[in-house]
């Protein structure tokens, strides 16, 4: 009888645990998946609304850019903000250091403003990693050594037709760098100016430019290169490892005298006049040949870049509405065909930047902590389930 006793009393209800348990595991999972779809678009639509990625600073003082952004931006988290346009103000070294406070800026339009003395510092916007596009203050008379170098994702770049020298190393490791605007007024371009810019194919040295500072453009993806007819000296290794390179056009009545390795692993045709092709000789080394081929006088043709219209929003509500119109359609541009491509390429830009906005990575973040959630009741489930069982 005992025995039977005994038999009763360890005969409990498992299976119904067991089923409560999996009904409760099932709730969980139906009510996180619900969670999730629901969450993640609203959190998209939210931060979309309320995330900005583009900022414009109508005015501000010299030396007070920093104030002025952060007024404009209105609480906007930087690592959110793609595009910024300045409309009017002169920009001193603090206005440009404060916009490297921006971690993820793509498109900078500074076209309506002025830099002081007419100067862009040394190291003003170096080493931005997304920067891409950028439009330089109208007034800009020269650009500081290292000024922009290694921004590797800036692709185009607008100047004045002010600019007369570029510093050294300005744009040096712009590798995605496609075309660079030279007016005729440049008269200087400091050594290492261009080097390693492997995405522009050709590039016009204007005259008055009487010498090409050591690397200057080494490594650069050059197809055709054109000396300006005043240069009599070529510094050291400037066209080394211009592997890309094919058509040298010189037109100087007289060869530059040549610093070491300027053509290191160059394969090259040069074009010379008639009448020069003797001076030339001196130029021809393994894989180079010389053809004495050009006609007429040399003339620049990288057009100097068209002036500002000043076509800039007028009214705050303008400019509010729509900021990416600020920063693309206000963008002075080489030639005409350059002006109708500027605006596109950084419209694209811009939109691309509408579209990846800061909602996604915030709805992945819920649904994470979510999930955590999930798992946390699981484990504690599994834990009680398994406590009852011993």
């Amino acid at each position: 009888m005992a025995k039977k006793n005994n038999k009763n009393t360890y005969s409990t209800p498992r299976p119904k645990r067991k089923k409560l348990a999996v009904r409760i595991l099932i709730l969980i999972l139906a009510v996180a998946t619900l969670m999730g779809i629901v969450i993640m678009p609203l959190a998209s639509k939210v931060s979309a609304e309320t995330d900005p990625a583009d900022l414009v600073v109508k005015s501000f003082e010299t030396g007070k850019l920093a104030e002025a952004i952060s007024e404009a931006a209105d609480g906007t988290d930087y690592n959110f903000i793609k595009n910024v346009a300045v409309l009017s103000g002169t920009l001193n070294a603090q206005d440009y250091s404060a916009l490297t406070a921006i971690p993820n800026l793509e498109i900078l339009e500074l076209a309506g403003t002025e830099t002081e003395g007419g100067v862009i510092p040394e190291n003003a916007l170096t080493s931005r990693n997304q920067l891409s596009f950028i439009s330089l203050p109208k007034n800009t008379v020269e650009i500081g050594s290292n000024a922009f170098s290694s921004n590797r994702k800036l692709t185009k770049i607008t100047i004045p037709s002010t600019v007369t020298r570029i510093g050294d190393y300005a744009f040096a490791y712009c590798e995605t760098l496609e075309s660079f605007p030279v007016s005729e007024a440049v008269q200087y371009i400091g050594e290492g100016a261009f080097q390693d810019c492997k995405a522009i194919t050709e590039f016009v040295i204007p005259a008055g430019i009487t010498e090409i500072y050591p690397n200057t453009f080494s490594k650069c993806g050059f197809e055709k290169i054109s000396i300006g007819p005043d240069v009599t000296r070529i510094g050291e290794s400037v066209f080394a490892d211009c592997n890309a390179l094919k058509d040298i056009y010189a037109y100087g009545k007289d060869a530059p005298a040549l610093g070491g390795d300027v053509f290191r692993n160059v394969s090259a045709s040069i074009h010379c006049y008639e009448d020069s092709e003797e001076s030339y000789q001196s130029w021809l080394q393994q894989n180079m040949t010389l053809s004495a081929d050009l006609t007429g006088e040399y003339t620049l043709t990288a057009e100097a870049p068209a002036e500002s219209n000043d076509a800039y929003p007028e009214t705050e509500a303008a400019a509010a509405e729509d900021a990416a119109d600020a920063i693309t359609e206000n963008t002075p541009a080489n030639t005409e065909a350059e002006a109708a491509s500027a605006a596109p390429a950084a419209g694209t830009v811009s939109a691309e930047v509408q579209q990846s906005s800061g909602g996604l990575s915030i709805g992945v973040v819920i649904v994470i902590v979510v999930m955590a959630m999930i798992i946390a009741v699981l484990a504690t489930v599994l834990v009680m389930v398994s406590r009852k069982k011993k």
